[in-house]
């Protein structure tokens, strides 16, 4: 199954929601599906990360790339981004300008608020970890 969001739906026929969630609503997984990316682009991710990130800003600036930790909620949508770049081939560097677009959208640009058309940059990145839930 090429499509992800196909891949994580429930099979038809099937009920809309797990046994032990009790009446909370969510997607079942399909047969051979990985629970835990279905619940990764239906509910998001939390991404922390020790990395240099900032935008490409002048140096000295608050914005400047530097390294810092980041402990930043990130939505469905990019972990269905993430999923579909790495099931398509792409490499690691890839899938690192998807997560430095996100995170610069959500930690610099405040739901595009401000620093729009700033280049951002994600590199040196001493650990990534994702958690969900």
């Amino acid at each position: 199954m090429g499509d992800k969001e196909a891949w994580c739906a429930a099979p038809a026929g099937a009920a809309a929601g797990g046994g032990d969630r009790g009446s909370r609503p969510g997607p079942v997984a399909a047969p051979g599906a990985d629970p835990p990316a279905c619940r990764a682009e239906a509910e998001g991710f939390v991404f922390h990360t020790r990395a240099r990130f900032g935008f490409a800003a002048p140096a000295g600036s608050s914005d400047d790339p530097r390294v810092r930790w980041i402990t930043q909620y990130l939505p469905g949508e990019v972990a269905r981004e993430l999923f579909a770049a790495r099931n398509a081939g792409a490499g690691e560097q890839q899938q690192l300008v998807i997560l430095a677009r996100a995170l610069g959208h959500a930690f610099f640009r405040d739901g595009e608020r401000r620093g729009h058309g700033l280049h951002i940059a994600f590199t040196d990145v001493e650990f990534a970890v994702f958690s969900i839930g």
